[in-house]
């Protein structure tokens, strides 16, 4: 079998002026997650990361926490949906939204149900159907790009990960939500794929985090 590490960016910067950069603890987050994973005897055979900032810059640290150097590979696939668009089309946004992550929260969720009932398709540069659909083929591309007893490392985001884990187990749009909505910075999920098929293993392993540096966004 082979093995397919997802790993979610450190935290980024909310409420500041550009959210996609890592914070100080969005870094060391991601130097325990790199240390943690080389404790465990992964050497992964193939890192892989999305088009963002934060996402490439998880990567790095990662792979300095791991005292590892390899090439690593961009698939725009696991780049994050656009979370401020699902908000800004709401006509009765929250003000609070862009400094009060619980807020945000809220209101994202009710733009993500607007978003995926496909009834305003024409308010989003994405569709929640293509969102969903370049996720499936990120997961397909890595999964045929690891050959047998092979291991990859994707960093991504909360949205694209909860979707591969909410696909995995059948499930839809409230799965995709509830993994969603407690995906921590550098949680580990698991896939394993072989002969059988692909599954879900684990999801959202944090337990390499100091519970106070627990974050969501």
């Amino acid at each position: 079998m082979s093995v397919l590490y997802l790993v979610r960016h450190g935290q980024a910067s909310f409420g500041t002026d550009d959210y996609d950069r890592l914070s100080d603890l969005g870094k060391e987050q991601s130097r325990i997650t790199g240390s943690f994973l080389a404790s465990q005897g992964i050497e992964p055979d193939r890192l892989v990361h999305g088009e963002m900032l934060r996402q490439r810059q998880t990567a790095e640290d990662l792979l300095e926490g791991m005292g590892r150097s390899i090439e690593a590979h961009v698939d725009a696939g696991w780049n994050e949906y656009a979370a401020w668009e699902l908000t800004g089309v709401l006509s009765d946004l929250d003000p609070r939204a862009q400094h009060d992550s619980k807020v945000f929260q809220g209101e994202l969720e009710r733009g993500a149900a607007r978003w995926a009932s496909g009834e305003h398709d024409e308010d989003y540069t994405e569709t929640f159907t293509q969102f969903t659909t370049r996720v499936d083929r990120a997961l397909e591309d890595a999964v045929a790009a690891m050959g047998s007893g092979q291991s990859t490392i994707v960093v991504s985001s909360a949205g694209a990960i909860a979707w591969t884990a909410a696909r995995l187990i059948g499930g839809g749009f409230d799965q995709w939500m509830a993994f969603n909505r407690v995906t921590i910075n550098t949680g580990i999920t698991k896939i394993i794929t072989g002969r059988s098929g692909t599954s879900l293993i684990s999801f959202n392993d944090h337990g390499h985090q100091d519970p106070k540096d627990a974050t969501y966004r």
